[in-house]
């Protein structure tokens, strides 16, 4: 750990100190240009602020100058911006400073140049690390080239001398270059200073900041010291079961605390805030929101650390606009882009994009462009004509300057109506606010850009925003949420300190890898020795300790299956922990539980189905409610389901599907086991090749986008190696002829079929067996197709989940008798039939009754009669509009269903439960 800036020496004569009521003071009795305050913190600074406003009012004033109180960076650029017209006009400018993303464009192309000599794995992050390397080299004073380092330390010479001669070429200055450059201006009093300067909460001494002290004192200013307040309050650990126990129970205090004294100023330090920030965010707002949901600006508590500009929807919808503009989206960023709220004029609109999503999911769209949107999207007057307006456009190859390209977005994005209709809140007012800001900022990239494609452009802004960390501005909160690097020289009334386990305190060391190990201990560099990081965690538990009038320090005693201990930093505390004993869920929540006045329907009961109403599903609707009665209706009546996952090449509904058309149209001319026995191999195998390319030429039409040349290549191998090795079991069988082909006779057209909807205990269903066979020694066999790997055989299932071979043998087949049902199962490597016949010798696979176990029926006759009595009972649940969430099967059938939002299965204990059991 580097020695503290004020040592006990004269550093203490130079620097007297000021406590927080001598430094208000001072700012009141003094004009901003007469004193500053330098912090080491926008945080800290924000709170200054805050406590001087709360002195201005106790005071009895009612409007103040703001006072300088600002970070170093901040206060010279200040400083620098009061004289710049007159440097310029004089012919003694500072070189222009080089923005955030140049720099990281310009490290990035330092980096590409070296590509060939030096190849990098991961490019873009070694620029970052090339990037923090170089600002450590300048704040702690560093001489370059390094010396004593590794490979990689020799690589960061040569970047950073690439990168120098880079800001010559462009007359740019590096942020750190600018700084030292104003530094110097400062001490040759060529920048006003105020007279006095007090330095707030620097607690390491680094050469950047000695450097900073002496141009101050070159300048003439009188330096200062501010005193943070301590507090000799009371310590407590305690100890919570888990993590995201432990910031509940933090944030439930929190709430306790400010319920009890709405002026006490609370604060909860998560070390690791960056890691779990969207945890934090839930967990504090399940406890301070409840009673008052609403936007980020609503907030109570103020949450350090904001999210990655790209993240926010407004802005990812711009982004998406933009991207299908240039080439194109996937589906799932175009389903995100036409659900958004973000563009549009009216919610009417927005369920017609929806559902345009869904039908394009259905067709199997992977990627999503402007032509097919324009194509598909003709019933949408509204949005087909801002698709064609943007087709329109010139087209995005054109090369145009950084700057010209950001004018284009603009245009465009006002064009697609982002960002909508609706009025923005505060957030998102602020979001298109930083939105605008860093189109600007892409339009200062033009010296390092030059003229380029829209998909340069595209790419740097997409940068730009996701380094930009966004946080909404929002009202002063009493309640503070922070990191431990925010909470320097911070008090509060009541403090809680988080996340203080073995593990994570004191944090490992982290040394920079492009800088030598002995040169970052030897001067002290942050984060790079395990003791340096221990003598900065003693030193922060420390300050927290006298932080507040109650501070409470803890941990959790497990995370996953992994116990903690707590740090050693809190053992004499940790001694006498309490163990936290906190609810799941709010108290506010449970209040309103109690005094909710709760009106009780029985959600298990839907309406039945309108009387001669056919229902969908066919024999899918029994077996769904087989599996689930909740399944049954929401499919099959209420018409939920998920949103289809489109994949390279054709689905499993269309291989099944081609499967089944290829056979019907082989049996249609075939008829029988005799004409296939006709066939030599040669003839057989061009009788399959015929019918699989007209089947999969059929396909081609209705979805050439999931059966593109080389998949289509790839199917027609697969389906006739298929056919024949299922053609092959037919081979084997007793003679047979087919009498039914989906529901009509091999000789009957399509066109003069009639309704193929039949009753069904008391059930108007849509009913098509995929063939029945006439055996030669009288009886008929009823044969299902099935192309899956999973099957479940319903002969001995009390509630059969593939009652269609049932049903079609309870149905008949005219004058014949059923004597046999069977799956024929048509997949690679388990191809044969699984069935069940009144006698043998059917087919290989077709058992006979007496040969099956598990069945007690006395007869054939008798097994009818069941399997009549079971689905019965299914059929008299769907009249009856019975829908309950009772899965037959909780993990298995759960598992298999997507039904999950709607039914909310995982609210209840016994199947969640029963769930983590079978995973463990």
């Amino acid at each position: 750990m580097a020695e503290s800036l004020f040592p006990p020496s004269e550093a203490d004569a130079a620097l007297p100190l000021l406590d927080t009521a001598q430094l208000i003071a001072a700012l009141q009795a003094q004009a901003p240009e007469q004193l500053a305050v330098i912090c080491v913190s926008q945080r800290l600074a924000q709170h200054l602020l805050r406590v001087h406003g709360d002195a201005q009012l106790a005071a009895g004033r009612g409007a103040w100058e703001t006072p300088t109180i600002l970070t170093l960076d901040s206060f010279l650029r200040t400083q620098y911006e009061t004289v710049r017209l007159e440097r310029e006009r004089a012919g003694t400018a500072l070189l222009p400073l080089l923005g955030v993303q140049a720099q990281r464009l310009l490290w990035r192309t330092v980096l590409a140049q070296s590509r060939s000599e030096q190849p990098l794995l991961r490019e873009s992050e070694a620029a970052q690390l090339a990037a923090e390397a170089w600002a450590l080299v300048h704040e702690y004073g560093l001489s370059l080239p390094l010396s004593g380092g590794s490979s990689d330390v020799e690589r960061f010479n040569v970047w950073a001398q690439a990168y120098a001669e880079q800001c010559v070429r462009l007359r740019r200055l590096d942020p750190a270059q600018h700084r030292e450059r104003l530094l110097h201006e400062l001490a040759a009093q060529r920048l006003p200073v105020p007279p006095t300067i007090v330095f707030a909460g620097f607690e390491q001494s680094t050469p950047l900041l000695q450097q900073s002290l002496a141009a101050f004192a070159a300048a003439g200013c009188q330096r200062w010291r501010w005193q943070p307040p301590t507090r000799q309050g009371t310590v407590a650990a305690v100890c919570a079961a888990s993590p995201e126990q432990e910031l509940r129970a933090a944030a439930a205090w929190v709430r306790m605390r400010v319920e009890a004294d709405p002026e006490a100023r609370v604060g909860v330090v998560v070390p690791d805030l960056a890691a779990r920030r969207a945890t934090v965010q839930r967990l504090f707002d399940e406890q301070l929101c409840a009673d008052r949901p609403g936007t980020a600006a609503a907030r109570p508590y103020n949450l350090t650390l904001g999210e990655p500009l790209a993240s926010l929807g407004l802005i990812r919808t711009a982004l998406q606009w933009l991207q299908l503009w240039h080439g194109g989206l996937g589906y799932a960023d175009a389903g995100a882009l036409l659900n958004s709220p973000y563009w549009g004029d009216s919610e009417d609109e927005r369920l017609r994009r929806a559902a345009l999503d869904a039908r394009l999911r259905a067709e199997g769209h992977l990627q999503v462009d402007l032509e097919l949107l324009w194509r598909e999207a003709q019933d949408l007057p509204g949005f087909a004509q801002t698709l064609r307006q943007l087709r329109e456009w010139q087209h995005p190859q054109r090369r145009l300057a950084a700057g010209e390209w950001a004018e284009r977005i603009s245009q465009l994005l006002v064009v697609a109506g982002w960002p909508g209709a609706r009025p923005l809140d505060s957030s998102d007012y602020q979001a298109w606010q930083a939105w605008r800001n860093a189109l600007l900022e892409l339009g200062r990239l033009d010296p390092l850009l030059g003229r380029v494609p829209f998909s340069a452009a595209l790419t740097q802004l997409r940068e730009l925003l996701e380094h930009e960390v966004f946080q909404p501005q929002s009202p002063p909160s009493r309640i503070q949420v922070m990191g431990a690097l925010e909470a320097v020289g911070m008090d509060f009334d009541h403090l809680w300190v988080v996340g203080l386990d073995d593990e994570r305190w004191p944090p490992p060391g982290r040394p920079h890898p492009f800088l030598p190990y002995a040169l970052q201990r030897e001067q002290g560099l942050p984060h790079a020795a395990a003791a340096q990081e221990l003598a900065y965690a003693q030193h922060r538990t420390a300050q927290w300790c006298v932080a507040a009038d109650d501070v409470r320090l803890s941990w959790p005693r497990q995370e996953g299956d992994r116990p903690l201990a707590p740090s050693p930093l809190i053992a004499s505390w940790a001694s006498n922990a309490q163990e936290l004993q906190i609810d799941d869920l709010p108290e506010s929540w449970s209040a309103q539980q109690q005094t909710a006045q709760l009106e009780t329907l029985l959600d298990a009961q839907a309406p039945p189905p309108l009387p001669g109403a056919v229902l969908s599903g066919g024999a899918r609707l029994l077996g769904d409610q087989a599996r689930c009665p909740f399944r049954g209706y929401a499919t099959h009546r209420l018409g939920a389901r998920a949103l289809e996952v489109p994949g390279y090449g054709p689905s499993a509904i269309d291989r099944g599907n081609a499967v089944h058309l290829v056979l019907e149209l082989l049996w249609r001319e075939l008829r029988d086991q005799a004409g296939l026995l006709a066939l030599d191999d040669d003839a057989l195998a061009a009788r399959i090749g015929a019918a699989v390319d007209q089947v999969l030429h059929k396909l081609v039409l209705q979805a050439p986008q999931r059966l593109r040349p080389q998949f289509r290549e790839l199917e027609a191998l697969r389906l006739r190696q298929l056919i024949r090795a299922w053609l092959e079991q037919e081979r084997l069988r007793l003679p047979f002829r087919v009498i039914e082909l989906e529901g009509r006779a091999p000789d009957q057209d399509a066109a003069s079929m009639s309704d193929d909807t039949v009753e069904f205990e008391g059930l108007k269903l849509r009913l098509r067996p995929d063939r029945i066979d006439q055996l030669d020694d009288g009886g008929c066999l009823v044969l299902d197709y099935k192309t899956g790997s999973r099957l479940a055989p319903p002969w001995a299932d009390g509630r059969p989940e593939e009652p269609q071979l049932l049903i079609y043998a309870l149905r008949g087949a005219g004058a014949q008798e059923v004597l046999a049902v069977a799956f024929g199962r048509v997949l690679a490597g388990s191809t044969g039939f699984v069935g069940i016949a009144a006698g043998e010798g059917v087919a290989p696979g077709i058992r006979a009754l007496g040969e099956v176990r598990g069945l007690d029926d006395s007869s054939w006759t008798a097994m009818f009669g069941r399997w009549r009595g079971q689905l019965a009972t299914l059929a008299g649940e769907v009249r009856e509009g019975w829908a309950a969430v009772t899965p037959k099967h909780p993990r298995q059938t759960c598992r298999d269903c997507d039904l999950h939002a709607l039914c909310r299965i995982r609210e209840s204990v016994a199947v969640v439960a029963e769930d983590e059991g079978d995973s463990a």
